[in-house]
């Protein structure tokens, strides 16, 4: 919990200091369109893969504790399944058709939107093997990603909106657009290097992993649909309720930007 808490802080801290530089980069027009994008990735983000790392902490640290470890690796397995489906769903919907969550006079940040759509899939696969080393009683791994993943991000916005404005901006209008759209790339190259870091921490510790599955004498084996249903009856409760508590002051939100 303190890895965490200080890992969170840290985070929160590059955050706040990137978004200045970030901002005299894109201007006051480029800020907004990075913020309408955002806003989307967010909701759809919430409704995706924010709940899983803690759905698979609690299934997988159950099996744990009962010494099964050929079924926890197998809730490893289904969550997963369950990560690359629904997450890949919101991603080509964010690609695709995010244009119809966005303000009608706002469809210029439709660029950084599909420029954030990748991340919405690569967060949820992020967030099983957060949750899966939760499990495991240990928070240094997910405390390591959030600081390095904030700052790639950081790096990546300020530096990709310079490259972007620098190569396709020709007027206000596209400065503002390729500056979005180059902040919005820094969010997934945070995500790609926390999901690197992630996938290097398990493949240091699989040995561990397999040989306690070896060992595992348990003689009922969860099948993947079992495990799947477990995962789908365990996350859909918190997403409904994230979802509803988030969505509302996001409409809220959307009625007075269209009224305006």
């Amino acid at each position: 919990a303190s890895f965490l808490m200080m890992a969170t802080l840290i985070s929160r801290v590059i955050g706040l200091l990137y978004k200045s530089p970030l901002s005299t980069v894109v201007g006051n027009v480029g800020m907004g369109y990075y913020g309408y994008a955002n806003n989307v990735y967010v909701i759809l983000l919430l409704i995706s893969s924010y709940s899983i790392p803690m759905a698979v902490s609690k299934v997988v640290s159950e099996r744990l504790a009962l010494k099964q470890f050929r079924n926890a690796q197998r809730v490893f397995h289904g969550a997963l399944i369950y990560a690359v489906v629904v997450g890949g769903a919101a991603a080509l919907f964010a690609f695709f058709f995010g244009n119809y969550l966005l303000p009608v006079n706002q469809q210029e940040a439709m660029l950084a939107l599909q420029m954030l759509a990748p991340t919405i899939f690569l967060s949820a696969i992020l967030g099983v093997l957060r949750g899966f080393f939760q499990a495991h009683s240990t928070m240094l791994p997910t405390s390591i990603s959030q600081i390095i993943e904030q700052i790639a991000h950081a790096l990546v916005s300020v530096g990709a909106a310079w490259l972007f404005i620098g190569s396709f901006g020709k007027d206000e209008e596209s400065i503002a657009i390729w500056g979005a759209a180059g902040g919005t790339l820094g969010t997934g190259a945070g995500v790609v290097v926390a999901l690197i870091f992630m996938m290097i921490v398990y493949l240091v510790n699989r040995k561990t992993f397999m040989k306690r599955i070896a060992n595992d004498k348990t003689s009922e084996v969860e099948s993947m649909g079992s495990v799947l249903k477990i995962i789908f009856l365990m996350v859909t409760p918190i997403i409904f309720n994230t979802f509803i508590y988030n969505a509302s002051s996001y409409f809220v939100w959307l009625y007075f930007v269209f009224l305006w």
